[in-house]
């Protein structure tokens, strides 16, 4: 398990503003992310198992058994399948509008309609060695369950996907063939996993806020604090943040492990100030046992809820 990092973000702006960022933080907003990299798991398995074929020829260079089963039918559902596979080979981002997009050609794909007990034994030959690959990646859970169940549910598609609590992928969008790759990766030539994308874009391997809580609340204003894995939220994340809600934003961290903590303030967009220390201790004493107490620096200890671990 990671040393946990504490954040505290403080928002003040224009009322509709601080609606906005209270409907991010309290998980509020549909995940529409998250349906587009389900899809995206069942449309690279269909291709894989020849359910689904490219109209032309199409090689896609990361994994090419995606198109092995060569060039299908002009049929409506293999021309949405095509444009797919030009979306994933693209590395296009899961922003809202590329989202609705990506579930109109998941919808014109037909996929939905192919239950497991449809398929042959040899498609589902196929499916079943991927799933058992990456389960733990495209299933959320630790736990294998049936790749019928799995398949099922994907064709089920739910037309809502609950929002989870400060969801940093809302501000900054994933990428298509990332989420496909996985969050350990190893399946797609030369793409990154979700670990490493996630680290170099979002700062933290795990993109969400942990242990979120609304401290201070006013029309205003917000306060939030909350946790995040070994780091801190990049910079230029809490920028984009402060732009697309109009207002502005001070981020106090620390995290007493790897001993640091910071500061950094961003009215509209921009980082004006910034602060960055190690953390200051002092030996106490209580009966025959000796422990540390952080006491500094001062600009932080009445402006964090704890100092991480």
């Amino acid at each position: 398990m990671p040393n946990w990092c504490a954040n505290r973000l403080y928002f003040y702006g224009e009322e509709a503003d601080i609606a906005g960022i209270r409907n991010l933080l309290s998980g509020e907003l549909t995940s529409h992310f998250l349906r587009a990299e389900q899809e995206g798991i069942q449309l690279f398995v269909a291709g894989c198992a020849g359910i689904l074929r490219p109209v032309e020829d199409f090689t896609y260079a990361p994994f090419p058994a995606l198109t092995q089963a060569g060039k299908g039918s002009n049929s409506p559902e293999n021309i949405a399948f095509s444009r797919w596979l030009t979306s994933l080979q693209e590395e296009v981002e899961l922003s809202k509008d590329n989202c609705h997009l990506l579930h109109r050609l998941w919808l014109n794909t037909g996929i939905g309609n192919k239950r497991w007990s449809s398929l042959s034994r040899e498609q589902q030959g196929v499916i079943e060695k991927l799933y058992s690959d990456k389960y733990f990646d495209w299933g959320y859970t630790w736990r294998k369950g049936e790749v019928s169940e799995w398949w099922n549910r994907l064709c089920d598609n739910p037309s809502f996907f609950p929002g989870r609590p400060l969801d940093f992928l809302h501000v900054l969008p994933t990428r298509l063939d990332v989420e496909v790759n996985g969050f350990n990766g190893k399946l797609l030539e030369g793409i990154p996993s979700a670990y490493d994308w996630y680290l170099r874009r979002y700062g933290t391997k795990w993109p969400q806020g942990s242990e979120v809580n609304i401290s201070f609340s006013c029309e205003k204003g917000i306060q939030v604090d909350f946790d995040t894995p070994w780091s801190p939220p990049d910079e230029a994340l809490i920028a984009e943040l402060s732009r697309q809600y109009h207002c502005s934003i001070e981020h106090w961290y620390a995290e007493q492990g790897c001993d640091f903590c910071g500061y950094a303030c961003y009215p509209e967009g921009e980082q004006l100030q910034q602060l960055q220390d190690s953390l200051e201790w002092e030996l106490a004493e209580e009966g025959d046992d000796v422990y540390s107490d952080i006491i500094g620096p001062e600009w932080l200890i009445n402006n964090i809820a704890h100092f991480g671990g």
